[in-house]
Parts: structure tokens; sequence; C-alpha cells
């Protein structure tokens, strides 16, 4: 039988069903104010051994989706929390509460898909996340910033002259809006290069991992090759799910 994988983040449901890690047989997403949607797919779906989750939206979101599982196929949930050790990748993060299960997932997704590499995680949504991972598996710990909507909407909400409105890449604009957009944009692709280098200055040979939304904002202006992938949560709750 299959499983499914549900990925709730901050804006967005992505979801997937597979009969071993990878294969998906079915996949969506849906917007938190379409969530109707994913459960009209959901309906056509034989009944799932198991349904694996990753959260970090609202409570009222997860309990909605806890209870169309149990109400349609009369399982339960097995939502994430972050580990110390799982698929032979040690988790070093200070306080395991405070991690999203979504990054936990995705550094498990990223080893599952590239084993035996040191890897940045780079996903590019709501908030930009840039985690480390050592070749030998050590996850290192990462970084969080805003995304990029969120930062040209901090921008505008918060000076009273700097619009959201649509800019363009410069290497020197003389426009706001062009300003805005060559700065956000520059800003993030520097982190995630900076967590390259980083891991580069401790021996290691990093693999550049680019996900989420917004990641065709960053690849032009990345110093570091990037390796384009899509659901890495999704991959990482599939890998623990089949192990």
């Amino acid at each position: 039988m299959s499983k499914l994988f549900l990925d709730l983040g901050n804006t967005r449901l992505k979801w997937a069903s597979a009969d071993r890690p990878g294969d998906w047989l079915a996949q969506g997403d849906a917007a938190h104010d379409r969530l109707d949607a994913a459960l009209a797919a959901w309906r056509l779906l034989p009944a799932p051994a198991s349904v694996h989750g990753a959260c970090v939206a609202a409570p009222a979101l997860r309990e909605q989706l806890d209870a169309f599982v149990q109400a349609h196929w009369a399982r339960t949930i097995d939502w994430l929390a972050p580990s110390r050790h799982a698929l032979g990748v040690e988790n070093r993060y200070r306080r395991l509460e405070q991690q999203g299960p979504d990054r936990w997932a995705a550094v498990l997704g990223a080893r599952a898909r590239f084993p035996d590499e040191a890897l940045v995680i780079a996903s590019a949504g709501t908030a930009l996340t840039v985690d480390a991972v050592t070749a030998d598996g050590v996850f290192l710990g990462g970084m969080i910033l805003p995304g990029y909507r969120l930062m040209k909407r901090a921008l505008a909400t918060g000076t009273a002259r700097l619009p959201d409105a649509e800019g363009h890449l410069h290497d020197y604009p003389t426009s706001t809006e062009d300003a805005i957009e060559t700065g956000i944009r520059t800003a993030l692709a520097a982190s995630v290069d900076a967590m390259a280098a980083r891991l580069v200055a401790r021996g290691e040979t990093p693999r550049l991992l680019l996900a989420g939304g917004d990641a065709a904002q960053l690849t032009s202006l990345l110093n570091t090759p990037a390796t384009l992938v899509d659901n890495l949560v999704l991959h990482g709750l599939a890998a623990l799910a089949f192990a």
C-alpha cells in the first residue's frame, strides 16, 4: 500500500503519495486558503497505509488535516519531531524543540538523495533557510532569514518612502525599485554562498542544493554552483517512513 506525505509550510501545503521513496504516485500543492482542493484530490486516492507530515503552520490548519485523515481513512497523521539521530545523520541543533520539523525533514531528504556528500541546503520560501551537513553525516546547524517577499514587504511597511514594487536586477541600480530588488536578491544569495564557504573552510567539498518557490531569484547571483531540487521535505518524510 502507498503512504501519504504532507509538508504543511508557512504558506502552502505540498503533498505526495508513494509506495517507495522518491517515486511519487500522485502529488499536489495548495495555498492555505485552498486546502479544500487538496482534500478533494485525496478523496480520489486509495486509503494510504499511513500518513506522515511536517508542520510549521498554524495549529488550526494541522487540526483540519488531522480531522480529514481520521474521518476519511481512520488514520492518524504521524507528525515529525526533530530527533538527535535519524538515517545516519547526527543532529547538533542545541534545542530540538526550536528546530522546525520541515528543516529536519529537508536535511534527511537531502542526505537520502545525496549520501556521503557535504551539503548546503538552501530553501527559498517565506523564509530563507540555509543548513549545513558534513560528508560524514553531521548536521551542523544553519541560518534563517526573511525570504524574498518578506524582505520586500518589510521595507514597504517599515519605511515611509520605499515602495513594494517590481524592480530589476542591475550591477549599479539607479532607481529605488531596482535598488530594492538588487539589494534583497544579493543579500540572500550572499548568505547562501557564505554557508558554502564555511563548509569549505572546514575542509569539506559541499554540494549546494537550492529549493523553494523563490529559488529562481537567487541562482544567477550565486558564486557556488547549485543543484535545483524539489520537495526535499517530502523526500525526507518518505526516507524515514520506508527505512
